[in-house]
């Protein structure tokens, strides 16, 4: 980890507001970016919930037009995000709305940046390829997991399926982030279960990177104690207020360390299952966590010792392989109280693929790199096949 007195950089959203209720500042903020209509990038599950009437009656009320493009993908390969930059150059926007999950934020604030860009959203994948920004974009997340709201890296699926890449950028953040609680309120708890553990991914990947710091650190804590409390309740209850809150309030934290620090191998592997299986990122997160932190238990016990302490585990826990296996079996419970699947063939990945997926994962330098544990392509497979 770097020494807070060492050379680093830390981005974030320009403005960032939270609170239930927040939604109702929409306008203010539309208007302190620009004049003009506003579309709205969301999915059709929102719009027929009645979310995104929502979004729309409080533009209304204050006199501002609004258009919805609602095409949306879950997990959004590169053309549907070329055509929501069409959507875009079709209706003018002076603003772009994401409004959803992940893949509404990302599809929005990357299809924003080919408008101006040109080309195609695959023309734009990697790290400070955009040369100019993007037509301006607010954020507004649904749930409680990817902090896309509030960093500069927005994924999409490779037309081959084999893996989901990124466009990382500063011109990929948003304007403005608009972080409602409410808005989680009806989230079911399979999807609440997923974007928890998503959120609790970013937080415990990025406190081992090697791009961490004493700065990343102090969020990605507060956001583990966080979702080690509430996440079980929010998946429990729905109607837990003080849970709903919390969790969007983790998944910010978490979301400041993740674009600062970066994460790891979990992700890597969870960006080739998804591509491949099309399940959900959460899901894919949660699968590859524990294996991906078991491996860095057993290679790099002392910096897995340092983790052991925001996951609670006692300070009467004091010799380093002790406390890095404990601080695993904290994750263990979690992901056993929050329900969601733990083998590959359970979500419909094939043996087959396992090769393939971890050939894949390694391509993804920029996270394979950032990584504490640095197996190989062979070790990488042998470890999917464990929890096959």
């Amino acid at each position: 980890m770097a020494n807070l007195l060492d050379r680093w950089t830390y981005r974030t959203t320009p403005t960032v507001v939270f609170g239930r209720g927040c939604l109702d500042e929409l306008p203010d903020h539309v208007r302190r970016i620009a004049d003009g209509p506003v579309l709205v990038v969301t999915d059709r599950g929102l719009l027929e919930a009645g979310v995104v009437e929502r979004v729309t009656d409080v533009l209304a009320d204050a006199g501002i037009d609004a258009e919805v493009w609602y095409e949306v993908e879950p997990e959004p390969p590169t053309d549907s995000v070329d055509a929501c930059a069409e959507a875009i150059h079709q209706t003018e926007p002076a603003v772009v709305l994401g409004l959803g999950g992940g893949s509404a934020m990302d599809t929005s604030q990357i299809a924003a940046c080919v408008v101006t860009n040109g080309g195609r959203a695959e023309d734009w994948i990697g790290v400070e390829v955009v040369r100019k920004p993007g037509v301006p974009t607010i954020s507004i997340p649904t749930t409680a997991g990817t902090a896309s709201e509030v960093t500069g890296n927005a994924v999409m699926v490779l037309p081959d399926r084999s893996n989901k890449m990124t466009v990382v950028s500063p011109y990929i953040y948003p304007q403005t982030a608009l972080i409602d609680p409410a808005l989680t309120d009806s989230v079911p708890p399979h999807i609440t279960a997923a974007t928890g553990m998503d959120t609790f991914c970013h937080a415990a990947e990025s406190f081992i990177t090697k791009r961490a710091t004493q700065h990343t650190r102090q969020p990605a804590a507060d956001a583990m104690r966080r979702t080690l409390e509430f996440l079980p309740r929010a998946v429990a209850d729905g109607t837990d207020r003080e849970a709903r809150d919390q969790m969007s309030y983790a998944c910010l934290q978490a979301g400041y360390t993740l674009a600062n620090a970066g994460v790891i191998l979990v992700h890597g592997l969870a960006h080739a299952i998804g591509a491949r299986a099309g399940i959900p990122h959460g899901v894919a997160n949660t699968l590859c966590l524990l294996p991906v932190m078991r491996l860095a238990a057993e290679q790099n016990p002392a910096l897995m010792a340092e983790l052991a302490e925001p996951l609670g585990v006692s300070p009467d826990v004091s010799d380093e392989t002790e406390r890095a296996q404990a601080g695993v079996a904290v994750m263990e419970r979690l992901v056993d109280q929050v329900g969601l699947p733990t083998r590959l063939e359970e979500v419909g990945v094939q043996r087959a693929w396992l090769p393939d997926v971890a050939a894949a994962t390694l391509t993804n330098t920029r996270v394979a790199d950032n990584s504490p544990v640095q197996p190989n392509a062979a070790e990488l497979t042998s470890l999917l096949e464990g929890i096959y």
